[in-house]
C-alpha cells in the first residue's frame, strides 16, 4: 500500500453490503456475480467518459472515512449516459492502491452513482441463453474482440433506465461455452473499441451458442 492510513479488508461476508464515503455512494449491489478480473481500473468512452469500473481481488482498502472492499467491482456512470454507435474502452492495473485514488478515479464520471457486486465469480455463474432486457429499460448491445485474442468475439450490454437514465445493469456476452474460471477475460492491460449492433440478440454479433453474466439490477 502507498498509504500508511490504509488497511486492507478480507472478501466481505455474503449478503454484506459494500460503501465508500457515505451511505449515498454506496448503492449495494443485488448479489449478481462480478466478471472481471481483479485488482483492475477501467473506462468506457466516447468524447467524455460514460462508465469507470474498480476491481478489486483478495485486498481491500480502507483510510478511515474511504472504504473499497475486497473482492468487489464498483461501477460508477455519468449522469448523461449517451451511448455511440462506437465506445472506446480501456483497462490497467491500479496504479495506486490508495482509498482517495481508487475514489477520484471514480469521481470523474460521478461521486454518487455507482452499483457493486461481489466479485467471485465461477463457470457456473454463467447462463446460456440471452437477456432479456425489462420494459423499464433500454438496452444497448456492442460487440469486441476479446482481449484475451483478438480472433474470439464477445459482447456487453448495458441497460438503461428509461425514465432515470441510471446504468440499471450490465452483462458480458461470451460464446461458445461459459469460461472455466468465470471471468469474461483474464487480460489486465488493453485498449479496445466498442462497436453498437442491431437489437439486443448476440445473435447480431455472431450467430452462436452465448453464455452471459449479468450485473447489477436484474
Amino acid at each position: 500500500m502507498s498509504n500508511d492510513a490504509d488497511s486492507t479488508f478480507g472478501a466481505p461476508a455474503a449478503g454484506a453490503s459494500h460503501s465508500t464515503r457515505s451511505p449515498a455512494k454506496a448503492k449495494p449491489g443485488s448479489g449478481v456475480i462480478a466478471q472481471i478480473p481483479p485488482d483492475v481500473r477501467l473506462r468506457i468512452f466516447s468524447t467524455a467518459d460514460l462508465v469507470r469500473i474498480v476491481a478489486l481481488g483478495v485486498n481491500g482498502v480502507s483510510n478511515g472515512q474511504l472504504t473499497f472492499q475486497a473482492q468487489t467491482e464498483y461501477w460508477r456512470w455519468a449522469s448523461a449516459l449517451t451511448f455511440a454507435n462506437t465506445l472506446t474502452f480501456t483497462s490497467e492495473v491500479i496504479p495506486s492502491f490508495t482509498a482517495p485514488a481508487l475514489d477520484a478515479f471514480l469521481d470523474v464520471v460521478s461521486p454518487s452513482n455507482q452499483f457493486t457486486a461481489p466479485r467471485n465469480p465461477t463457470q457456473g455463474d454463467w447462463t446460456q441463453g440471452t437477456r432479456t432486457v425489462p420494459g423499464t429499460r433500454t438496452g444497448y448491445l456492442y460487440r469486441l474482440p476479446s482481449p484475451d485474442d483478438s480472433q474470439v468475439k464477445m459482447g456487453v450490454l448495458f441497460e438503461k433506465d428509461n425514465q432515470t437514465s441510471a446504468l440499471m445493469a450490465a452483462a458480458w456476452y461470451v460464446k461458445t461455452q461459459a469460461p472455466s474460471n468465470g471471468l469474461a477475460f483474464n487480460k489486465k492491460i488493453f485498449t479496445s473499441t466498442l462497436t453498437r449492433v442491431s437489437g439486443t440478440h448476440p445473435n447480431a454479433i455472431e450467430v452462436g451458442t452465448w453464455y452471459y453474466l449479468l450485473m447489477g439490477t436484474p
